[in-house]
């Protein structure tokens, strides 16, 4: 598996990134770390000259953080950039954002964690707050449904012409044209976004297709065109932090078998309609489908991650579920 840092990803092919990982040291001991990231795809589609940073850990030693942030702020203002934007990593159709709010609970799947000392030592450097991403949480149980059902059900009935179904996994391949369709369109205008190439959607495909569980992940369409996508999948962090960073215990392979067999949580992780299909209460019925699959199968609780703090109307749709903000991260900037 090819891991975020590796120049062979495909978020490097083709020249569209580059970066450099520095650490810091005190002594022979290794206290810090940081990626410095130039995404040459990002720039070209806002017409911006912003330097990422992501990957960041450090000790509670602000001398060590401050070298991080003036290494990683050297690098990218010697390649071009006119500012400092991060946590990413490497991009926002990754993980991205520092946590910030929400420490007494542990993160969903694939979304990040830091201790709360990290917010100090980032902005001692310089950084300030560019946007927060709110991460909701709500229960999965009929009750929580009951709203979304009838708001779902005068969509249909105003709508005809809409339609939604789960995705056919046998028809992945062109399942994942028609969703990186959707996602480049339906993203474009929002705050971070960038473009997914061919062959970086492929791998973010790949990557997540073991977990996908089909009723979970529904596209929308309206007259036959690809409108909207949701896909939610299970929370498998409980069932890793089991293992304990180890495969070679079998008791705790066990237990970590057990633990992912309990569906016990999800994550929406993609929610989007395109752009001329908004307002027309498509959100609402994608969200409906997918909580009713996921109350269908057994499923306690779901997180709805990431949404931007200034995105009012999926704000207010997952509160609807009776979600309650759960979890706050930022994206830091600062000039160079």
């Amino acid at each position: 598996m090819l891991g975020y840092l590796d120049l062979k990803h495909p978020f490097y092919a083709d020249g569209a990134a580059e970066r450099e990982v520095f650490l810091a040291w005190r002594g022979i001991r290794v206290v810090g770390r940081i990626a410095a990231i130039v995404n040459r795809a990002y720039n070209a589609f806002h017409n911006d000259k912003s330097g990422f940073f992501g990957f960041f850990e450090c000790e509670d030693d602000p001398d060590a953080a401050a070298e991080l942030v003036a290494a990683a702020s050297a690098w990218v203002k010697a390649r071009g950039c006119d500012a400092l934007v991060g946590p990413a990593n490497p991009s926002t159709n990754y993980e991205a954002g520092l946590l910030v709010y929400g420490f007494d609970t542990p993160p969903s799947v694939m979304m990040t964690y830091n201790p709360p000392r990290y917010a100090e030592l980032l902005e001692r450097t310089g950084l300030a707050k560019a946007k927060d991403l709110y991460a909701y949480e709500s229960g999965v149980h009929p009750k929580s449904l009951e709203r979304l059902a009838k708001f779902a059900d005068r969509t249909r009935k105003r709508e005809p012409q809409f339609s939604e179904r789960p995705v056919i996994i046998k028809q992945m391949v062109s399942e994942v044209a028609l969703v990186r369709q959707i996602y480049n369109s339906a993203w474009e205008k929002n705050w971070g976004f960038v473009p997914a190439s061919e062959k970086e959607f492929d791998w973010l495909a790949k990557e997540l297709k073991p977990l996908v569980d089909p009723p979970l992940a529904r596209i929308a369409f309206m007259d036959g065109e690809p409108a909207g996508f949701l896909l939610a999948i299970p929370d498998v962090n409980p069932a890793l932090a089991a293992l304990n960073g180890s495969m070679a215990n079998p008791i705790r392979v066990l237990r970590a078998m057990m633990i992912g067999r309990r569906r016990e949580g999800l994550r929406v992780i993609i929610m989007g309609v395109k752009e001329q299909y908004r307002l027309r209460g498509i959100e609402g019925v994608l969200f409906y489908e997918g909580l009713q699959a996921a109350l269908d199968r057994g499923y306690k609780t779901c997180e709805y991650s990431w949404i931007l703090e200034d995105n009012e109307l999926t704000k207010r749709t997952v509160r609807l579920m009776d979600a309650v903000h759960s979890k706050t991260y930022r994206i830091y900037s600062k000039p160079l």
